[in-house]
Order: structure tokens, then sequence, then C-alpha cells
């Protein structure tokens, strides 16, 4: 009977020592998973472009989806914009000020945005066709976080 504990004791204290030893390697691998993420983020930077716009009352629905369908086609003409995403505003709050449409254009840097895709004529193509039917343009640029 007391060999049958101490055979147990043994074989208790060595599966601690093994949980204890795999624990001690998982705290030790997982800073350095952590830091490979960080830099791997680091190294993906990305520049949002946020544009939203309040068409003019009189603005028609026809003239405000050419308009979409622009903004929409410059990805295909400019190939600093990285990704392209937009939606029409649905919140239930009422704090849009009239603004309605919002398009987010993503670049991997300010030399991206300020030297090939704002100059670019597409772009200032579709800023032209803006004018007559645009009230308010609201941009926010930022660096993803």
């Amino acid at each position: 009977m007391k060999q049958t504990k101490r055979v147990l004791a043994v074989i208790l204290i060595s599966c601690f020592l093994q949980i204890s030893c795999e624990e001690v390697k998982k705290k030790e691998i997982e800073p350095e998973k952590m830091e490979s993420k960080t830099m791997e983020k680091e190294d993906e930077k990305l520049l949002r472009h946020v544009v939203i716009f309040k068409f003019n009352d009189d603005a028609s629905e026809a003239e405000v989806s050419k308009l979409n369908d622009s903004f929409n086609a410059l990805p295909d003409h400019i190939s600093a914009i990285k990704d392209f995403e937009w939606g029409i505003n649905d919140s239930p709050e009422d704090f849009h000020q009239g603004f309605t449409h919002c398009y987010m254009l993503t670049f991997n840097s300010e030399k991206d945005r300020d030297s090939i895709y704002t100059p670019h004529p597409k772009h200032k193509e579709f800023v032209a066709s803006l004018q007559p039917y645009v009230e308010k343009v609201f941009v926010v640029d930022y660096w993803v976080k």
C-alpha cells in the first residue's frame, strides 16, 4: 500500500511538473507571437480617406446615382486605391446633418493619396462633376491603428 501511494505521488508530481513546464513554454512563446503580430500590424499601416456627401435638395435621384457610379469606378482607373467601400447613411440617430453617402478609400501612403489619387485625371473629372449637385463634402483621413 505504501509503495502504491509512492508511485501515485510520483505520477502526480510528474504530471504537475509536465503541466507547469508546458505553461512556462506557452508564456515564453506567447509574447513572441504577440510581438510578431504587433510588428506585422505596424508594417501594414493603412491610410483611410473617408468622404461624405450632402447633396443639394434639387439633385435628382438619377444625378446622384450617376455620381455614385462615377465614384465607384475610380478604383478601376487608379491603382493606388487599395480598397474601396461605400454606403448610404442608415443611422437611427439624427446626427447626420443631411450627409447621406459615405465612401472609404484605402491607401498605403500619403504619397499614393497625394501624388497619384488626387491629381489623377479621373479623380479630377469626378470632383468637377460634383460641383452642381453637392451642397457639402466632409473629408477625414486617418492612419489605421
